[in-house]
């Protein structure tokens, strides 16, 4: 019987913590009242118990209360824990003293002095000047600077001065650089994963592949986990009981093994949570006490999150304990199930990732609003061989400083199962409808709960097999709605440019001959994330991001591994951590000056602005112009001067925002000879004195324009009347700016354009050929008014 009585006060305050961990100002106050909310609930439990005689649902109450007593007493230390972190006051510290727990930045750090006081503070390095060579155990000081993100230390340090790592962890080092060496020689993806799915060391993964995995539920396997760290406490427990060591020996053996396992591997989210989970199991051997699973891993949970409460907050870490606690909960009843219909041993194979997944679900979805469907058969595939390349791979490591033959005798071994691995990713990444679309949150992560919840509720009653089946009718009914937009907009399949709806935001996306280019990226990783999604695209071979103000910059998170090229605007220090990011995640990065170009494909994109030296901010955003050949190119300025048959479109549906039914209807006016080229223009969010100076310097006449600054009044109408668009596309949302402005929607009808609007439309898509513009929305507009005709056309 698991002992669920630590689990769900464990969960209420991790829960309190990580809703706090935000607001540092409130941490403190808040460690006082859940104190005293702890007091005030157990003398109610205690009044509740006394008057039992009253009915069966006092004693209900009182366990309810007791319950939040001790979550509310669980809460107190942690928030103290996590107000004391917050305040270290790194910020007022020129110089810092860094233990180095990682290889490359962004890797973790203990910050060990400030200005030479004495310090000891958890942190994130996420940039290290490139002569700085890390190393785990190394100590680093030099000038840094450190600000706080809710009650986690973020650090970045131009220059740094780096000893060699401390004895108990060189070793270590040396083991990493001996298994790369050894598999240096093995060719392929096999060659690339091997270190990975041994010991974490994942320098040598491609951003391909690195994406593959992810797509396919597998980039698990290459964070070492409790997996790993029950492979190594279980062998080393059988070896020290073959030589007859008695318990206490066997048990001092295993605790230095995984001391040592964890060094290795560098004190990851995953591994902190399954060293500690492993090293309580060890207690309780030696003092001869049996905990439940559930009763351990909520124990493991809460001496992490005292130590290092900001991981209250790490998606990692959250992953890795729900996991762990699908495993132990469902595991076994889900292969029980499915043996009704399947062999053992496959049913438990299936089991294992399904129930995984599962827990983890409303995490998942909440980060990236998609599952994959075929996690479970890659997993299928790939799991058996997953355990052999963990073994072999770690005493090949071993061995790699003592027997360099052996060692890469072993890596050969290991490379098998490994590139299998590899394989079964990236065909699954390739298979048809892979990653499934889902309700972007709060109600991606609302539906995924339930059907966490029909299960358990299911399981609790006897009747598992029931709730799987409430469970995926409930997630098939909301990936069909997630995935309907994506359906209809088969309707317009040869799309050429599209404008994403991602709230008070801009993104843009241009599809050539394969080739993407995406400019801007919208305010929220989840957003831009849906709208690629609808569109098919995976990969972004161009990102220009215009500026860094976080309605275009702020989603750029869900990108990481899958962008090519960075162009962007001038940076601050506020910004230099995400371009390092996609940098790290395989971007080639480049700020844009007027006059660079960039080739993607048969798509030229040319930087337009800015010029010279500039700061960051609106003025310096990078406007570009994107040429996509086409022989059924559209003609830039419309049909006449003057844009008379597209401003008939924008005095009509345009003007409301209506989008008149019909598969996808025509804007009327557009049309151009064959061999045409179609241009889009894209301003960033640049006000009319930079558009001026722009103007001056020359902008190329253009089919499609993107409206600067979502439509605000700070617009030229010269620039407009110069490009000449047939379409003004405005990127907006819900605002308190007024956006778009009646006065900049009329400069874009009165220059000849039709403007369509995505807080209307949704997301909007154009398809260009011989008989004019094409254009698709998610979504219809307000009716247009009484008279007018139709122009602009959606799905049906």
């Amino acid at each position: 019987m698991r002992d669920l009585r630590l689990a769900l006060p464990v969960a209420i305050a991790w829960a309190v913590l990580a809703a706090l961990s935000a607001h540092a100002a409130l941490l403190g106050a808040a460690a006082v009242v859940t104190a005293c909310t702890a007091g005030a609930c157990l003398v109610a439990a205690r009044v509740a118990s006394a008057t039992m005689r009253a009915g069966p649902g006092a004693e209900r109450a009182a366990a309810a209360l007791r319950t939040i007593a001790v979550a509310a007493a669980l809460s107190s230390p942690l928030l103290a824990g996590a107000d004391a972190a917050a305040g270290a006051a790194l910020d007022d510290c020129d110089a810092l003293r860094l233990l180095v727990l990682g290889e490359a930045a962004p890797t973790e750090v203990v910050v060990t002095g400030c200005d030479g006081a004495g310090a000891l503070r958890s942190a994130m390095l996420l940039r290290a000047p490139e002569e700085a060579s890390l190393a785990i155990g190394a100590t680093a000081a030099g000038r840094c600077d450190a600000w706080l993100d809710g009650s986690r230390w973020l650090v970045t340090c131009s220059r740094l001065e780096v000893e060699a790592p401390a004895a108990w962890a060189a070793w270590a080092g040396e083991l990493r650089d001996g298994l790369l060496a050894a598999s240096a020689s093995l060719p392929g993806l096999g060659g690339e994963l091997l270190p990975g799915l041994s010991i974490g060391d994942e320098r040598r993964v491609s951003a391909g592949l690195r994406a593959a995995m992810l797509d396919a539920g597998l980039s698990h396997l290459t964070a070492v986990s409790g997996a790993n760290c029950v492979i190594v406490v279980g062998a080393t427990f059988q070896l020290a009981a073959a030589v007859g060591a008695r318990r206490g020996m066997r048990v001092a053996a295993a605790a230095g093994a995984l001391a040592a396992f964890v060094v290795l591997v560098t004190p990851e989210p995953s591994v902190v949570r399954a060293a500690t989970m492993a090293a309580i199991a060890l207690i309780g051997i030696v003092t001869g006490r049996k905990a439940g699973a559930v009763a351990l891993l909520a124990l493991a949970v809460l001496v992490v999150l005292a130590t290092q409460p900001h991981l209250a907050t790490s998606a990692g870490f959250a992953l890795s304990a729900l996991a762990t606690c699908g495993l132990i909960v469902h595991a076994r009843p889900i292969a029980a199930a499915l043996s009704r219909l399947l062999p053992m041993p496959i049913a438990a194979l299936i089991a294992v990732p399904a129930a995984a997944q599962l827990w983890c679900l409303p995490v998942l979805v909440g980060l990236d609003a998609q599952v994959s469907v075929v996690s479970v058969l890659a997993n299928l595939l790939a799991g058996p061989a997953a355990p052999i390349v963990t073994v072999v791979g770690l005493v090949a490591c071993l061995a790699a400083p003592l027997a360099p033959a052996v060692a890469i005798g072993l890596a050969w071994v290991a490379w098998l199962p490994a590139a299998w691995i590899g394989q079964v990713a990236m065909v699954a990444q390739q298979l048809p409808a892979a990653n499934v679309p889902w309700p972007v949150a709060p109600w991606g992560v609302v539906t995924a709960s339930a059907m966490l919840a029909a299960v358990l509720v299911a399981h609790a009653r006897g009747r598992l097999a029931r709730g799987i089946v409430v469970a995926l009718v409930v997630g098939a009914v909301a990936a069909g709605t997630a995935a309907w937009p994506g359906i209809r907009l088969g309707t317009l399949a040869d799309w050429r440019i599209a404008q994403c709806d991602v709230g008070q935001g801009s993104a843009t996306v241009v599809r050539s001959g394969g080739a993407i280019v995406l400019v801007d990226a919208g305010p929220d990783p989840a957003l831009i994330d849906g709208c690629l999604r609808t569109l098919g695209v995976q990969r972004i071979d161009l990102l220009v991001l215009t500026h860094f103000d976080l309605d275009h910059s702020g989603g750029a998170t869900a990108l990481l591994g899958r962008v090519g090229t960075l162009v962007h605007g001038p940076v601050d220090e506020r910004s230099e951590p995400l371009v390092a990011e996609l940098a790290t995640a395989g971007a080639q990065v480049q700020e844009a000056r007027r006059g660079d170009a960039w080739a993607v494909g048969d798509v030229r994109v040319e930087a337009l602005w800015p010029v010279g030296e500039a700061g960051p901010g609106n003025d310096a955003s990078v406007a570009v112009a994107v040429d996509l050949p086409d022989p059924g190119a559209v003609e830039p300025g419309g049909a006449s001067p003057g844009g008379a048959a597209a401003g008939a479109a924008g005095s009509g549906a345009a003007e409301s925002g209506a989008a008149p039914s019909g598969a996808a209807g025509a804007l009327a006016g557009a049309t151009a000879p064959s061999g045409g080229l179609l241009e889009l223009v894209v301003l960033g969010d640049l006000g009319a004195e930079s558009q001026s100076r722009l103007l001056r310097l020359g902008v190329p006449a253009a089919a499609i324009v993107v409206v600067a600054h979502h439509g605000s009044a700070d617009q030229l109408p010269a620039i407009y009347r110069s490009i000449g668009a047939a379409v003004g596309l405005v990127g907006v949302g819900e605002n308190d700016y007024g956006h778009p402005t009646d006065a900049s929607l009329r400069i874009v009808r009165e220059s000849g354009g039709a403007p369509l609007r995505t807080d209307l439309l949704g997301t909007i898509a154009l398809a260009v050929d011989h008989d004019g513009i094409r254009v698709w929305s998610e979504r219809s507009g307000s009716d247009p008014p009484a008279g007018t005709a139709p122009t602009v056309g959606t799905g049906p």
